[in-house]
């Protein structure tokens, strides 16, 4: 009897990860079909309609007609099925909780990077990722105070009030605050892009930690009157930041994502699907557009909330334009569309870490010759480099990605002034 049933234990074991693992490889290659079958129709009515512009096709030595514009909306349109968005890119495919399990425990094992710790030195603060203050005195010129007692000063965060009122530079501004962070002006409007100031990713000693600490508080940021959130990843959207701001300022959102903020009390969020607009004051409009990554904040989630990026431009007698990137991997065809449609843009913030090891990364995380591709595709003016330096979550050295763009700049005749590196907490100014 006991023989019996220590044979049948051993059957079970067998029979039952192969049989969930059967019945998950099942369901990728059905959902795959049906995807592939989405983007091939998709392919073919996009290819009609530029086919029927006059000359037999669009000049790409002349900016977009409208028809056109519309055609590639209408193909890199956010695509959806059960409950779930999908990835409409050739590029993509659905990689599932057993390919991170593939890389985390067999071939980190094998390769000996199962604690790999980037080759971070011990020493803090890390000598090559420098850290500085923001430049508060260009950001709140009109402030009677200096910018330590500025700083020190409390933030008003009263709903509506865009954090305090305090009036802020009209020159477009980048400040970079750690992975995709960023505080930026354009046109008297501040935005905020990402929220994620905190030590850690997650209120867990077994999260990362921070290489560099924040270059300044949240609170610090006198004014925020918009906060960008590309995707609900817990290295992009910090609850803590959600608390802090609350209704101070506006939330725009891609798709889905607006109940997780509500649960803090938030109202004044906007969800948008990709392509969709929203203008504020009549001057500034935001547009959410395709990007390819995924969603998930618990394991039950995935990609039942959308991602996006965000293009922010200004129609005033000097307009000017912003992109944030977010996450995404690079589509050769998706940023060649995304030039067409939103450029030429006069600054970009752009991913360039956490891209190894690149058959299981390349897809959601560009490395940075992807990055310089998709700047030189979407017509970039001035790029600055994000989503490095300050979590390690991938296999690539801490202070690789600088190094790589480097190479890539060179490679594709860019110049630094083009795609740059900066400290963080750094602010510049794009003329």
């Amino acid at each position: 009897m006991y023989a019996a049933s220590l044979y049948g234990l051993k059957r079970a074991a067998i029979i039952l990860p192969v049989a969930w693992t059967g019945a998950w490889l099942g369901y990728y290659a059905y959902t795959d079909t049906l995807r592939r079958s989405h983007i091939r129709e998709r392919n073919r009515e996009l290819s009609h309609t530029l086919m029927g512009l006059p000359g037999d096709g669009p000049d790409y030595s002349k900016p977009a007609e409208e028809i056109e514009r519309e055609a590639l909306k209408k193909r890199y349109s956010s695509l959806k099925f059960a409950g779930r968005y999908w990835n409409p890119y050739v590029e993509w495919r659905e990689q599932g909780a057993w390919e991170w399990a593939l890389w985390k425990i067999i071939i980190s094992t094998i390769t000996l990077k199962l604690f790999y710790n980037g080759g971070v030195p011990p020493e803090r603060p890390i000598p090559d990722l420098p850290l500085e203050r923001p430049d508060f005195s260009l950001l709140y010129p009109s402030s009677s105070s200096s910018a330590e007692k500025q700083s020190s000063s409390s933030t008003n965060r009263n709903s509506g009030s865009g954090g305090s009122n305090v009036d802020v530079t009209d020159k477009l501004t980048l400040t970079w605050l750690g992975q995709s962070t960023s505080y930026v002006t354009l046109d008297n409007l501040t935005i905020l892009t990402d929220p994620a100031l905190s030590d850690r990713t997650l209120p867990s000693r077994i999260a990362p930690q921070r290489l560099r600490p924040s270059p300044c508080e949240l609170s610090e940021l006198k004014r925020v009157d918009v906060v960008l959130v590309s995707h609900n990843h817990f290295d992009h959207l910090d609850p803590e930041a959600i608390k802090e701001l609350g209704d101070s300022c506006e939330w725009f959102v891609p798709k889905g994502v607006a109940p997780f903020i509500r649960k803090f009390g938030v109202t004044r969020v906007t969800e948008l699907d990709w392509w969709e607009q929203i203008c504020l004051n009549q001057l500034i409009i935001f547009t959410s557009f395709s990007v390819q990554h995924w969603s998930a904040r618990s394991p039950l989630d995935t990609n039942a909330t959308l991602w996006a990026a965000f293009h922010v431009k200004s129609h005033t007698e000097k307009p000017k334009s912003f992109i944030h990137l977010g996450d995404t991997g690079y589509s050769p065809t998706l940023y060649h569309a995304v030039g067409r449609v939103l450029g030429p843009i006069d600054l970009a913030a752009i991913p360039i870490g956490s891209y190894e090891p690149r058959w299981h990364m390349h897809l959601q995380h560009t490395d940075p010759e992807g990055a310089v591709r998709m700047a030189l595709q979407m017509k970039v003016g001035k790029s600055v480099a994000q989503h490095w330096g300050t979590w390690l979550m991938s296999d690539e050295a801490y202070n690789k990605p600088p190094l790589d763009l480097e190479i890539a700049r060179q490679k594709l005749d860019v110049t630094e002034d083009q795609f740059c590196v900066l400290p963080a907490g750094k602010t510049i100014v794009v003329e």
